[in-house]
């Protein structure tokens, strides 16, 4: 199951065309970023009106969402100002407020 998640993971962000998350390109609450075809949207979700933000990706033109895949399920975020980088080594990082500058 591992296996295949990551399999999911990698064919869905492979798919995600001419925007990036980089060091100095985070993604915020509020943006998402769309898979060349439009079939698939990463970004920040709430369900349930409530604070807590996950990290997730979803069917981009399905109503009610559907979720496919989520990164912090065990851990929300509950800031605003959270957002998603990716490390220059490759790593998938969520911070929970601002980024700061080093």
């Amino acid at each position: 199951m591992t296996r295949f998640a990551c399999f999911l993971l990698f064919t869905l962000l492979l798919s995600f065309s001419y925007a990036a998350i980089t060091p100095t390109s985070p993604l915020s609450v509020g943006q998402t970023l769309s898979s060349s075809n439009k079939v698939y949207e990463l970004g920040f979700f709430s369900p349930n009106n409530t604070q807590d933000q996950y990290v997730g990706i979803w069917f981009k033109d399905t109503i009610p969402r559907v979720v496919v895949w989520v990164a912090n399920r065990e851990k929300p975020v509950t800031e605003s100002t959270a957002n998603l980088v990716i490390s220059s080594n490759g790593s998938l990082l969520l911070f929970n407020g601002k980024l700061k500058n080093t």
